[in-house]
Formats: C-alpha cells, sequence, structure tokens
C-alpha cells in the first residue's frame, strides 16, 4: 500500500498519477485508488492474476481507512485485456460491498503516451504519464524518484560486498554514531558498517534505531540502507526490517515490500530465524496501518538510554 494525499480531476489525471502513486511504473497490474471525497488518499497495486488472494486484504484496507470511493486501474498489454478485464470486474464486484466504485479502467501501459479505456462506457481516454503534473508534484514533494519498474527498487536492496561484522563493538557508541552520521546526511564508514552489524542483531540496539528518523527520515533511510547492501544474514535481515518500516513511515508501501521480501529472502537463504519484528511490520503493511501510525514506533530518548545507555536526544531542526 502507498498512500499519499493527490487531489485528482479527471480521469486522465488519475489514470496518469499511477506510477506517482505507487512509485514505479506498473505492468501486468490492478491498481485500486482509494478515495475520500476527490482526495486519493492511499493506493493498493495487486498482480493481475491475483485478485483471489488479494481482494480480502484490499477490502479490509478500504473498510479500516473508510474509504468513500474507488477508483481501479487495469494495466496490461492487448493480448491480456480480456483476462485482464475480467480479473478487474471480479474484483470491482467485490469491492462495490464497501465503497462506491466511481471508475474502472484499462490501459496497455503506463511507460508512455497510451489511449485506456473507460470499462463502463467504453470511452477512449488519452493519457500521458510524462505530462501528469499531479504526478510529478507529488513526488517532488515527497522527495522520492518514479523508478521504471519494481525490480528497480528491488535494485536499491541487493546486496553488494559484504563486510565482515566487527568483533567488539560499543551499543552506545554505534548508535550515537550511526545518528550523528544521519544527522550530517553522510553515508557510514566501512569501520561503522561493520560495528553496527555486530550489534544489530541484538533487539534492543537493533529497535533504538527507531530513533533515528530524530536525526533526518530520508537520511536515516540511505544510511540504513547502506548498512543493508553490505552486510549478510541475521544482520541484514535486521537492518532490512529497519529500510522496510523506514519505507512504510513515508508512504512508500511498494519500497516497505519490497525491502520486507529481501529480508524474507536473505532469512531463508542464509538460515536465520525470521524475526518477529519482520512478522509484524509485515502485517502492518498487509493490514494497511498508516504512516503516522507507523511513526508512533519512533522511540523516545529515555527509552533508548535506559536499554542500549545511547544518548539520542534528537534533531529540532530535523524532520
Amino acid at each position: 500500500m502507498t498512500q499519499r494525499r493527490i487531489t485528482i480531476s479527471t480521469a486522465a489525471d488519475l489514470i496518469a498519477a499511477v506510477p506517482a502513486l505507487v512509485r514505479f511504473v506498473p505492468t501486468d497490474s490492478i491498481v485500486v485508488i482509494a478515495l475520500t471525497g476527490t482526495a486519493a488518499t492511499f493506493t493498493v497495486r495487486i498482480d493481475r492474476t491475483a485478485v483471489d488472494t488479494q481482494t480480502d486484504r484490499i477490502v479490509d484496507a478500504l473498510t479500516r481507512h473508510r474509504a468513500t470511493a474507488v477508483h481501479i486501474v487495469s494495466v496490461s498489454d492487448h493480448a491480456d485485456k480480456r483476462a485482464a478485464t475480467t480479473e478487474h470486474l471480479i474484483l470491482a464486484h467485490r469491492l462495490y460491498d464497501v465503497a462506491r466504485v466511481q471508475g474502472n479502467y484499462w490501459i496497455p501501459t503506463l511507460a508512455e503516451p497510451a489511449t485506456a479505456q473507460n470499462l463502463d462506457t467504453l470511452e477512449a481516454i488519452a493519457v500521458d504519464p510524462t505530462a501528469s503534473l499531479v504526478a510529478v508534484a507529488a513526488a517532488v514533494e515527497a522527495g522520492q524518484r518514479i523508478e521504471r519498474n519494481r525490480d528497480a527498487i528491488a535494485d536499491r536492496y541487493t546486496r553488494t560486498d559484504t563486510i565482515t561484522p566487527a568483533e567488539h563493538a560499543d551499543p552506545a557508541g554505534v548508535l550515537e554514531e550511526l545518528a550523528a552520521v544521519v544527522y550530517a546526511d553522510e553515508l557510514p564508514s566501512v569501520d561503522l558498517i561493520a560495528r553496527t552489524a555486530a550489534v544489530i542483531t541484538t533487539p534492543a540496539v537493533r529497535d533504538a534505531m527507531f530513533r533515528l528518523p530524530a536525526y533526518g527520515s530520508a537520511s536515516a533511510h540511505a544510511v540504513m540502507t547502506t548498512v543493508a547492501r553490505r552486510t549478510a544474514a541475521a544482520s541484514r535481515v535486521h537492518a532490512l526490517c529497519i529500510v522496510g518500516w523506514l519505507n512504510h513511515r513515508a508512504g512508500d508501501g511498494a519500497a516497505a515490500n519490497i525491502a520486507y521480501d529481501a529480508a524474507t529472502t536473505e532469512a531463508l537463504t542464509t538460515g536465520t530465524p525470521h524475526p518477529k519484528l519482520l512478522t509484524l511490520l509485515q502485517a502492518s503493511l498487509e493490514n494497511a496501518v498508516t504512516p503516522a501510525e507507523m511513526a508512533l514506533l519512533d522511540l523516545d530518548p529515555a527509552t533508548v538510554r535506559e536499554h542500549t545507555g545511547a544518548h539520542l536526544p534528537g534533531a529540532p531542526d530535523r524532520d
């Protein structure tokens, strides 16, 4: 799920905004855009063949967020249009139980200008995602780029040269140094990554990293992504938990889901136990917990100090 409040005025605007709403250019997908009034309040993307398994999750999300209406956009090439629209209409029928289905659309591609079709009226709609002012404004405001596809997001979290965990590391010192690096908008050194890898598998230390957004949310994401890319096994799994949470907290459900998938894959391939935190974070995403609610996981300085000895008062001048 992605949550970003965008005001939509026309069907063409809405369809063109889909890449910005899900943060990448989807293919073979069904995208459900939930509205409260005229504002798109959250978006869910599923594989177009996953209607049977994902419909209940979408219904729960619409109910939880008290959505008043939805638009549904199917993206598939011309050869698969018949199957795609059938799956689309099955989903629409289910969603009618909880929200008014305000629009049903099909488009062959969102990678370039294309002609969409209103599945209710059969009207043709000219759509140009590259010229969507709504989408561009939303992406700029969010400070995040729109990727060409889902794999491009996954590439952000691909493991590179692995750094061996340090033999000895002081948890308080590591946390305070990480906070300083986040605040300075820098990336962690090899030495800091090695020491972070050594302590992040301790739950109290890992949980203290929920304090890092107090020094800059975007910078915290960059720092923890770097740690995740340069570590392996349990250290990487726990770092990806923090990365996924930071994505969810920022309203980027697609990236959060991909980070959690990467953590799950790492755990399976390295024989690392699946952390309870990862299970809880994945459930939060599946259950459409809002970014504001995820931000409630931010730890206070006293709790961090009590459990790790680190002094992380925060930086009032950062988001």
